[in-house]
């Protein structure tokens, strides 16, 4: 009844052909940018993962008197360091390290967990803007609005002055 076959066509290969080399191009195209998305994204764990060796590598040993529970929370804190954007507020390591019990509200153990995921320097608290506080509570696991109570941007700001 149908004697028309589009295959039959004389130009229907060379379609097929075209869609062919096109749809290749495509899958090219989007498979190189996803490539790169993903090697930028390992790029970064790669640097944090980094940081925290050559950080791990300068800590002293842990002292007899520290305590388990102490170390726990500070190994869960660190696994979370790569929430935080240090490529806004910056990178530091421990030789670079400032004093930050000198920032009222901050006590040995506070400094420990800002340590922890690679806060050390009164510059690095400079640089927080309002989402920074935020992950930084929520990281740190430390008491939601304390940070701006304590205005520890206004403190680093101050103390980086004077340095």
């Amino acid at each position: 009844m149908f004697d028309m076959n589009p295959l039959n066509l004389p130009e229907a290969q060379m379609q097929q052909w075209i869609m062919l080399f096109v749809a290749g191009m495509l899958g090219f195209i989007i498979g190189y940018v996803s490539r790169k998305s993903t090697v930028r994204q390992l790029e970064s764990e790669l640097a944090t993962t980094e940081r925290a060796v050559d950080d791990c590598q300068r800590m002293p040993t842990a002292s007899a008197s520290s305590s388990t529970e102490e170390a726990i929370v500070l190994n869960r804190i660190a696994a979370r360091a790569g929430e935080l954007n240090f490529n806004r507020i910056g990178l530091a390591s421990l030789a670079d390290a400032d004093d930050l019990k000198i920032i009222v509200g901050i006590g040995p153990f506070l400094e420990k967990k800002l340590h922890a995921v690679g806060i050390y320097t009164f510059r690095q608290i400079a640089n927080f803007n309002r989402e920074d506080i935020d992950q930084v509570n929520d990281v740190i696991e430390f008491f939601p609005g304390r940070i701006e109570r304590d205005n520890w941007v206004g403190q680093a700001t101050d103390l980086i002055k004077r340095q």
